[in-house]
């Protein structure tokens, strides 16, 4: 039978750590909390979730005044590139190396040495080195499966509760991976 997704994947380079969880955990805390993250990516964050707030203001706006409402975005870019710079050293010493992950708006893939339970509650920090982007999600584990060539086991979980502004930022991202990989095949045709 064949599998329908209802999202985009792509493959792409993050530092994730995961802990197990327990459901009530997840009931009571919109963003998980299990892990030690420095202000800035606290920081990112917040501005992720107040830039959704502000878009349907800022678009509201625009119908009345234009030239205000370019202002305003103009502000935006200002605050995103003052938080970008500031949090550009602190994502260089997030924890762990890199490992490629399968990606989409609805969940992802990723490796690891030991198996996981089907079921199983994840809390999910992930760091996008390239754009600096971090995220902290719920998960729950779909699939786990062994693969062959060594003692790895790549596990497939759905993202649970994921605020509007962390879904808004994945199609983003998602939407450039495709724009990157589609330009490097034309250029590959040239």
């Amino acid at each position: 039978m064949t599998e329908r997704r209802q999202f985009y994947r792509i493959d792409h380079p993050v530092i994730i750590e995961h802990q197990c969880i327990s459901d009530a955990e997840i009931q009571q805390s919109g963003r998980p909390d299990q892990f030690e993250v420095s202000p800035f990516f606290l920081l990112q964050a917040q501005l992720r979730d107040l830039e959704a707030e502000s878009n349907h203001c800022l678009h509201r706006l625009g119908e009345q005044s234009p030239a205000a409402e370019a202002c305003f975005r103009v502000l935006n870019r200002k605050i995103d590139l003052i938080a970008n710079t500031l949090s550009t050293d602190t994502f260089s010493l997030e924890q762990g190396e890199p490992q490629y992950i399968n990606l989409s708006e609805g969940g992802l893939n990723f490796t690891r040495t030991a198996p996981l339970e089907a079921g199983q509650a994840l809390a999910l920090k992930l760091v996008f080195t390239e754009s600096r982007l971090g995220l902290l999600l719920y998960a729950r584990v779909m699939r786990c499966s062994a693969i062959e060539a060594g003692n790895e086991y790549e596990i497939g979980v759905e993202f649970l509760r994921m605020p509007e502004s962390c879904r808004t930022q994945l199609a983003r991202l998602i939407l450039e991976a495709q724009a990157k990989k589609r330009q490097h095949a034309q250029d590959s045709l040239s």
